[in-house]
């Protein structure tokens, strides 16, 4: 059989990285997008590079540098669209002008721009699986760029899988809650600051507010991104899988 070549977008951790070993291990070539060369490196190397895995540096917010990156690689059968940032801002914070465009860029803008390019280079059986967030779904106080790009995420996913249903390609979309990845404990430490209280109690309260009782390992959520991506899920599109632990079913 003919190795599938999957591309992942925010591959150098968390949920993006962990998606990309589970794809390799199960056979797939893999390119991995991401923002830092070395750490980029690591993951090829690590991956077993060379035929097996590839990388580009990227910055997904880049409409022209994507098309023009993505355009040069051959057909691809799957795109994780893993790459996103958390930055918190209220409306009247100062800094809310900022954090809104520089959050929607990627994790709204970037996901389309990847689309947008893949999808020229996708054939039957091709598989687009992005990864949205709780947040998609809900609200909280100071994360209304987040929240909202997340959302729009969720509305792009559910149009395109319509648009695209006919060539058979499937569009799906997974809403994480907390997952202990780099940007989620940075999250939580801002949180914490702000609150006034130890981060340690921070992750306690978070911890205490999940029916599991812990947050959900960036592991779990790439098996499901495999699943999606997987033959058996043939009959699965435009839907939003949740995996939260419980935390929400929204």
């Amino acid at each position: 059989m003919k190795r599938r070549l999957s591309l992942i977008t925010g591959a150098t951790s968390g949920i993006g990285l962990a998606t990309a070993h589970r794809l390799r291990r199960g056979g797939d070539r893999v390119v991995l997008v991401g923002t830092d060369g070395d750490a980029l490196a690591s993951a090829v190397a690590a991956l077993g590079g060379g035929e097996f895995a590839q990388a580009i540096v990227l910055d997904v917010a880049d409409h022209a540098a994507v098309v023009a990156a993505i355009s040069a690689l051959p057909p691809l059968d799957t795109v994780v669209l893993s790459a996103g940032v958390c930055r918190q801002a209220a409306v009247d914070d100062p800094e809310g002008d900022a954090t809104w465009f520089s959050v929607v860029g990627v994790n709204l803008h970037g996901v389309y721009s990847v689309i947008r390019a893949a999808v020229p280079r996708m054939g039957a059986g091709g598989r687009i699986v992005a990864i949205s967030s709780g947040l998609g779904k809900l609200g909280r106080p100071g994360y209304s760029a987040y929240a909202a790009a997340k959302h729009g995420v969720l509305g792009l996913v559910k149009c395109v899988a319509k648009e695209l249903a006919p060539r058979g390609i499937t569009v799906n979309a997974v809403c994480p809650g907390w997952v202990d990845t780099k940007m989620a404990r940075a999250d939580v430490e801002k949180t914490a600051r702000a609150n006034g209280v130890a981060v340690d109690v921070a992750q306690a309260q978070i911890a205490a507010a999940i029916p599991i009782g812990r947050m959900v390992e960036a592991d779990e959520v790439a098996a499901l991104v495999e699943f999606l991506a997987s033959p058996s899920a043939a009959a699965i599109t435009g839907e939003a899988y949740n995996i939260s632990g419980g935390e929400f079913f929204a």
